[in-house]
């Protein structure tokens, strides 16, 4: 199927004009998944997706997730849809969806991370709720050589604790608990070079030290990392519209919510893919939570 990708940025993002109604259309999975490849993010305004065909376009896409964490009650829910919205009744999901506004990559507690992430707006916030998007591919590229040599076999401890920590000025031990329940310490490669030849760095609000380096040190390494990342010239920000939908590769990417207030009535729904590619040289579980 012929579609036509317009470029957002030059190096990141392109709009497609898509119809709901050709989610079946011979050969579209296969050019998205080039697309989405080439320019990591998809963007197809208003298109106005019912969520059966949102389900039909994340099968066609790949294998989805189905995870009991993100369940709320809804309709949504009940197909297998995450909800994301500030109007949790589920102390760890709001926490979670709260969390989005820092900069992260989905999946982080699982063997691979999720291969792509559909996001669909069901209602555009009044204010606020933007998502950005920063090329983690074109980032590492552009890092100085000495850099590179620096991190080059650095290893990264993730957990929930790490993100969700960010939202409390002392969590206490039960916190603290309860999100290592859900996703406790993993180590990840700092660098991780994937099949295509193209590195990414596994950082963002998961990564909470650095193995054996002093934790100052380490903090302050993976906070300069981030900030070299998401300077504006890797980066898009997409501002929503209701009937949206956006496609990234995460893999590729970090990305975040800007903030908004329960009352900007934001509501999204969200599937993610599995990865088709485990983080090297780590021989951590597969956990059930997938988190963001």
């Amino acid at each position: 199927m012929a579609l036509d990708f317009k470029p957002i940025t030059p190096g990141l993002g392109a709009f497609v004009n898509l119809k709901g109604d050709a989610v079946g259309a011979s050969g579209l999975a296969e050019t998205l998944l080039a697309g989405l490849d080439r320019y990591n993010v998809l963007v197809f305004p208003q298109v106005h997706m019912s969520d059966d065909d949102f389900l039909d376009l994340t099968a066609a896409l790949g294998d989805k997730h189905d995870n009991g964490l993100h369940r709320d009650g809804s309709e949504a829910s009940s197909k297998g849809i995450f909800r994301v919205a500030l109007d949790k009744d589920q102390k760890v999901q709001r926490d979670i969806i709260k969390a989005n506004d820092f900069w992260h990559m989905d999946g982080m507690n699982y063997a691979g991370p999720v291969k792509a992430t559909l996001l669909k707006c069901q209602k555009a916030p009044s204010e606020g709720g933007d998502t950005g998007f920063a090329d983690l591919h074109a980032a590492y590229d552009e890092l100085p050589a000495d850099m590179k040599a620096r991190i080059t076999d650095l290893k990264v401890g993730h957990s929930l604790a790490a993100a969700l920590g960010r939202l409390y000025d002392a969590p206490g031990p039960d916190d603290v608990a309860r999100w290592d329940a859900i996703f406790p310490r993993m180590e990840r490669p700092l660098v991780w070079t994937q099949a295509c030849g193209k590195s990414s760095l596994l950082i963002g609000s998961t990564a909470s030290d650095i193995a054996g380096m002093d934790e100052e040190e380490g903090r302050a390494l993976l906070n300069e990392l981030r900030d070299w990342c998401t300077q504006e010239r890797f980066t898009y920000r997409h501002r929503w519209s209701d009937g949206d939908l956006v496609i990234f590769n995460n893999p590729a990417l970090l990305h975040r919510s800007y903030p908004y207030s329960d009352a900007a009535g934001r509501v999204m729904h969200r599937t993610t893919l599995k990865g088709t590619e485990p983080f090297h040289d780590t021989a951590t579980p597969v956990h059930a939570g997938d988190l963001y």
